[in-house]
């Protein structure tokens, strides 16, 4: 079977497909024929040695694909049933606990960008009737973290404002929740293009952040003042401006870090507006169960920006890592 690992050295270059046996299953597991995955900044930081990964790694913590065999300890799943990849295997309902970090895919356990996998049932959901694989191989991450910050951690209600940053996966997936729950969203980008693909989609607001550096007091002049009441923070390299952002006691999700580790923050506006600052890890699996019903409940279509074969991966990554996806980017096996 076909594998995409990262071996010898970090690095994009470095990432190729292998040829590896397929794997055997367990009583308690599951042999999955994989047939879509979809790719996340997570799987680009493993590449680049962002976590000092062991090497050769298989990388992937998305992937789709149909119930070929199953262990005879196995009870939630048939041959033939469509499944998910689940990322925190081990977070299957409350809350979430450090040990269950031991065992990611694709980071401290193997990934699942395979044409096979073998894995417990406890890591495996299955996907909303309305969606097929490619489709559907883009929930693990992106669509879980967007409910997780929505839906747990920022308690959205109705009538009440959003603060998205950039059009990825986790964005997106946030503004198509945020209007179910009839939320009103602002959006920014520093592309005008993905800002009206994201008004088409249901935007209130959008701000071109390349045009208006200052896009906080934007954000405070169409809130008139009052500021937004939950704000998902792509950057943090920019998190002093989404404080700016904010409505008295909002809540500032954290579910990114693409301007890096590090910023210059002062404390003196968290405490001047009561603002809470919380970090995330995806969702568990009762939430990943509880989101599914509402794709599926409600049609919604995740957004695939491109699909790519397995064969052109190195097309695909580069291609995402430039950043200039709407949406999801999907590998077919």
């Amino acid at each position: 079977m076909k594998s995409i690992v990262i071996k010898n050295n970090y690095g994009l270059d470095n990432v190729s497909i292998e040829e590896q046996p397929i794997p055997s299953i367990r009583n308690n597991e599951v042999l999955v024929n994989v047939r879509s995955v979809s790719l996340n900044q997570l799987d680009l930081m493993i590449a680049k040695g962002a976590f000092k990964t062991s090497l050769p790694h298989v990388l992937g913590s998305d992937a789709v694909g149909i119930v070929e065999k199953i262990g005879s300890a196995v009870t939630l799943f048939q041959m033939g049933d469509i499944v998910s990849t689940h990322f925190i295997q081990d977070w299957q309902s409350g809350d979430l606990q450090s040990a269950y970090l031991k065992n990611r895919l694709g980071t401290s356990a193997r990934g699942v960008f395979s044409e096979y996998v073998a894995l417990p049932e406890k890591s495996l959901v299955k996907v909303p009737k309305n969606l097929n694989a490619e489709e559907a191989s883009t929930l693990p991450i992106a669509g879980l973290t967007a409910w997780e910050a929505l839906v747990n951690a920022g308690k959205l209600k109705e009538g009440q404002t959003v603060l998205l940053q950039g059009t990825g996966g986790v964005s997106i997936f946030a503004l198509q929740f945020a209007k179910i729950f009839r939320a009103k969203v602002i959006i920014t980008s520093g592309s005008n293009e993905k800002l009206q693909m994201a008004k088409r989609l249901g935007a209130d607001e959008v701000i071109n952040y390349s045009e208006i550096p200052d896009w906080q007091n934007k954000v405070l002049e169409l809130t008139d003042g009052d500021g937004v009441d939950l704000a998902l923070e792509m950057s943090w390299a920019d998190v002093g401006k989404t404080t700016v952002a904010m409505k008295f006691g909002g809540k500032i999700v954290v579910v990114g870090l693409l301007g890096g580790a590090n910023t210059n923050l002062s404390v003196f506006g968290i405490m001047q507006k009561n603002l809470s600052i919380l970090g995330i890890q995806v969702g568990a699996k009762s939430s990943f169960k509880a989101m599914n019903k509402l794709i599926e409940d409600n049609n919604i279509k995740p957004v695939v920006d491109r699909k790519f074969n397995v064969d052109s991966l190195s097309e695909a990554l580069h291609y995402f890592d430039n950043g200039k996806h709407f949406g999801k980017v999907v590998l077919n096996f």
